[in-house]
């Protein structure tokens, strides 16, 4: 599995665009696909399980810097990667201790605003449920004369299982009797429990906030997890996401604002803008007299961007992007522009050469490509943004 080369699978290299990507994936599944090819329904899935993990930004940087193990386990923080492999992959692999419920582990993910994390030292009140052991049938599911050996498994409590994307078959788990080896008559399964040998159990508990704590931090809790067949409880891991912002994106400890849209006169004369920090404090912005803001200037503010984490005295800084807009066609008269034209920096002097052709310029209007016609797109221009931690 670990050796599966998902740009092959899709026929793309690995700095493939987003654009070349989606279109091997098109052209794959149209000719791969069920209703077509109804002998490839393995090959289709293969095809579709790469195209969602290259098509998405944040499973592609896991899966290009730790493979398809990297997702699996939830590298960097990647919290739905349970969920995710679960859609793709029948059963659970079996590794030193087990995974999932049977290592006990409980993974739930917070939201909390910028504003949250920035200020850090609140508490929040979490509820979740676990698994704990029935206390009426003490976890076996039904009286021991019920028993029945797994058919599944064949009372071994594992089987081999087998993946789509004609990958060697590894021991997994037996889905049919959790591991147990056998399952209880119908008629003699224990009623709280349903023979699973485990009832649902509320929980609550408190966290506190962290000031500066990053994007998709786990948080664990010891013994609070599910608890498992031998008696003892895993943990449990709390991982706290970070909200989008609407004028903040953040990376780390610094800050970055929306691109701040300002006129020529400000640009060219003076700014000024107020915006309310994370904090609630107002803070305001300007450039000295004389000082003039470029298309696309950054500046920045030092300290004043997100605490550094478990590093109360230190903090990030905060940046941002100008665009300035320049005013629509005729905007002044004839003898308004003279004047401007004598406060501005002289323009070069062009010495129009004997006989020269003087053309119109007239404006650009992209057009859709054939491919993007053909799909039924309207034609767009893609920008690259800045990722958030």
């Amino acid at each position: 599995m670990d050796n599966l080369n998902l740009y092959e699978v899709l026929g793309v290299a690995p700095d493939a665009s987003d654009e070349e990507i989606k279109k091997n994936y098109r052209k794959l599944a149209k000719e791969f696909h069920p209703d077509k090819n109804p002998d490839a329904g393995d090959k289709f899935k293969e095809i579709s399980f790469a195209y969602e993990v290259l098509s998405d930004p944040e499973k592609r940087r896991i899966y290009d810097r730790y493979g398809l193990k990297g997702l699996q386990e939830g590298a960097d923080g990647f919290s739905d990667a349970s969920e995710f492999f679960a859609q793709w992959f029948p059963f659970e692999r079996v590794s030193t201790g087990g995974r999932g419920r049977r290592e006990g582990k409980v993974v739930i993910k917070v939201e909390l605003t910028l504003e949250e994390i920035y200020i850090g030292g609140m508490k929040k009140k979490l509820e979740y449920k676990r698994q704990k052991l029935c206390s009426k049938c003490n976890g076996d599911g039904g009286p021991k004369e019920a028993r029945e050996s797994c058919e599944a498994c064949g009372g071994a409590g594992r089987a081999a299982a087998f993946t789509f994307m004609g990958l060697s078959p590894f021991d997994a788990t037996c889905p049919a009797c959790d591991g147990r080896g056998f399952t209880i008559k119908e008629d003699k399964k224990c009623s709280p429990c349903q023979g699973s040998g485990f009832v649902e159990q509320k929980m609550k508990r408190d966290l506190v906030v962290e000031r500066g704590a990053p994007h998709m931090l786990k948080v664990p809790f010891t013994n609070e997890g599910h608890q498992m067949r031998g008696g003892e409880y895993g943990d449990l891991i709390v991982i706290i996401a970070q909200k989008e912002h609407t004028l903040f994106q953040r990376r780390h400890a610094n800050l970055y604002m929306q691109d701040l849209e300002i006129n020529i006169t400000e640009a060219l004369c003076g700014y000024k803008h107020c915006f309310k920090h994370l904090d609630g404090r107002n803070v305001c912005l300007r450039t000295n007299p004389g000082e003039v803001l470029q298309n696309n200037q950054i500046k920045m503010v030092r300290g004043s961007g997100m605490p550094v984490f478990n590093k109360a005295t230190e903090s990030g800084d905060l940046y941002m992007k100008f665009k300035v807009k320049f005013p629509d066609n005729d905007f002044a008269t004839a003898p308004q522009l003279a004047m401007l034209e004598g406060l501005l920096p002289p323009r070069p002097q062009v010495v129009i050469p004997k006989n020269a052709e003087e053309v119109q310029m007239t404006d650009y209007k992209p057009q859709p490509r054939q491919h993007e016609e053909d799909d039924g797109q309207s034609p767009h221009f893609e920008g690259v943004q800045c990722q958030t931690a």
